[in-house]
């Protein structure tokens, strides 16, 4: 063979391109724009547009409750799987869903930016939350769509472009309220950015139904153990969540608290009654109960029909606990115990050596990061700048250097190896929020923001790959998607409660310079706590199928370059 022929013909730079340029891929893309944007409506801007209208610094920290919703989503991922649309089904399950929740995010985003707060503060509390609820349903149906969208050959692509939809949508939706703000008011500002559904709706006209349909198991049956303490937390946890919104003066979190029970409540009685032999449709009479939480809110908690469809509710979540179980027709209680006994996927998770540590890690690792950025417009706006230069200096700066730390984290896990690139990462994101404090004690500095956002971002680009990568190999191929929801639900869900519940309250008692240095020092829990886990080999024994399988080991570190 000569040497010519030999040499492989290296791929030109149009060649690279192509696989970004197929109708999927360019689908991903469209789809994660504005999957994007509803999470900058709720977050950023909203928190920029409370602290101009003067709220109070604790109320408008308390509007970080509303994401939540997204923490959230897992609990009715299942309704969106299981049923199809009726009349409007028949173009196809995920088509059909994409189009009604890209009306409802348009509609809840524009009703939002309507609603004067410094009037009627409640119900921008009740809209920010209907923006949650319908950018979460959003997000499951856009993730359901584009999996099975993409071929696999085009994951790894589709993923990848999705991922900076997201980036484009959020930061492109951000800058853009801020400009549109300053000039024609917050009500144009939403409106304009409401129209950020279109390219999920062009996907949806013109690409059509996905051919490809991923299967999705969800457990069928119910204990009466977990049923039961299901149904008995939710009294205690609503108190506890009515308490927390009287003494923030805002009505967000026993609202969230409502949202996280109702929807999963029809699914799991209808696991129960499928356990004790008897009908799932047993579970439309928890209607009754929603029904009179709703009436409730409405006409008071003393209303006798609110008080009666409550009671109904209460009774019946008793005698759905009691039922025994029954084995179903054609199998033997031994079958059916085993049927019940198969590990589902928090219980597979958890019998992994140091599984709780593990999930201990995920809910800390973020914790002074979230509570640094939930509240970066606060300062923002004391310290004067201006809508245009947050537009500038935040979004703008910020996007470029995220994407740059996105590129260099991917260099580093490449070089390093998981667990090298993971404690960097979180190092650096801990660092980070010495720069805020850092620029709130220096004041209003366009070079201040500007490096301070830089660095934030580039961090988080590159704990974006790292951390998102060991979260992903953590994961079980039997339970990838169930288990994924739940870590990344668990990475966020302690600082943004936190947020909402204390962040105001802090920085109007010791000032913004000594908050930055309190979220700095909240994050080296998890940074030591992961370096212990290095030394003791439980990183590596917790890595599941998905970190394991396939080309490749997570647990193993980068060759050395030659």
């Amino acid at each position: 063979m000569s040497e010519a022929a030999a040499v492989t013909p290296r791929a030109s730079l149009i060649d690279s391109i192509k696989p970004y340029l197929r109708p999927a891929p360019l689908a991903a893309l469209g789809l994660g724009m504005s999957s994007g944007f509803p999470f900058a409506m709720i977050g950023a801007t909203l928190t920029t547009r409370l602290a101009q209208d003067g709220i109070t610094k604790s109320a408008v920290t308390a509007f970080a409750l509303t994401f939540l919703a997204y923490n959230l989503k897992w609990a009715w991922a299942p309704v969106i799987d299981k049923f199809r649309l009726p009349l409007l089904g028949a173009i196809g399950q995920r088509r059909s869903w994409l189009i009604v929740t890209s009306i409802l995010v348009f509609a809840a985003v524009t009703v939002l930016g309507s609603i004067d707060p410094t009037g009627n503060l409640p119900a921008v509390a009740i809209a920010a939350i209907c923006v949650g609820l319908a950018g979460a349903t959003y997000d499951i149906v856009i993730d359901a769509y584009r999996i099975e969208l993409l071929k696999p050959e085009e994951l790894g692509i589709g993923s990848g472009m999705s991922q900076y939809g997201w980036r484009i949508g959020s930061a492109g939706a951000g800058a853009l309220a801020l400009v549109v703000a300053a000039r024609y008011g917050w009500g144009a500002a939403y409106l304009v950015c409401a129209f950020f559904v279109t390219p999920a709706l062009l996907v949806a006209l013109l690409i059509g139904e996905p051919t490809r349909k991923v299967a999705r198991e969800w457990p069928d049956y119910m204990g009466r153990k977990a049923y039961g303490i299901f149904a008995a937390s939710f009294v205690p946890v609503y108190l506890l969540g009515t308490w927390i919104d009287q003494l923030l003066d805002v009505t967000i979190l026993s609202r969230m608290v409502l949202v996280g029970y109702a929807f999963p409540l029809f699914d799991l009685t209808a696991r129960r009654a499928r356990d004790a032999g008897r009908s799932s449709h047993l579970t439309w009479v928890m209607l009754a109960p929603v029904a009179g939480f709703a009436r409730a809110i409405m006409a008071g908690w003393t209303d006798p029909l609110a008080m009666l469809l409550l009671g109904i509710g209460a009774v019946a979540a008793v005698i759905f606990t009691l039922l025994p179980p029954v084995a179903g027709e054609g199998e033997t209680a031994t079958e059916h115990s085993r049927k019940r006994a198969v590990a589902g996927p928090l219980a597979e998770f958890f019998k992994r050596e140091g599984g709780w540590l593990i999930l201990l890690f995920v809910l800390v690792h973020k914790l002074g990061d979230t509570l640094a950025n939930l509240t970066l417009r606060l300062l923002f706006e004391d310290l004067g700048y201006t809508n245009d230069e947050i537009a500038f200096y935040d979004v703008g700066i910020g996007f470029v250097a995220l994407l740059l730390g996105i590129f260099v984290g991917g260099i580093i896990y490449a070089r390093w190896g998981m667990k090298r690139s993971v404690l960097i990462s979180l190092v650096l994101m801990a660092v980070s929020n010495l720069s805020f404090a850092a620029l709130a004690a220096a004041g209003h500095s366009n070079i201040g923001m500007a490096l301070a956002m830089g660095f934030e971002n580039f961090a988080s680009g590159i704990g974006g790959v790292c951390v998102v990568a060991y979260l992903s190999a953590l994961c079980n191929l039997s339970f990838t998607a169930t288990q994924f929801a739940m870590l990344s639900a668990a990475a966020s869900i302690l600082g943004r409660f936190l947020s909402g519940t204390t962040a105001g309250a802090a920085i109007e008692s010791i000032g913004y310079v000594e908050y930055y240095l309190l979220t700095t020092l909240l994050a080296f829990p998890g940074i030591i706590l992961f370096w212990l886990m290095m030394r003791s080999g439980l990183v590596d024994a917790s890595i599941g199928s998905a970190g394991t399988q396939g080309q490749g080991d997570a647990r193993k570190d980068a060759p050395a370059e030659p």
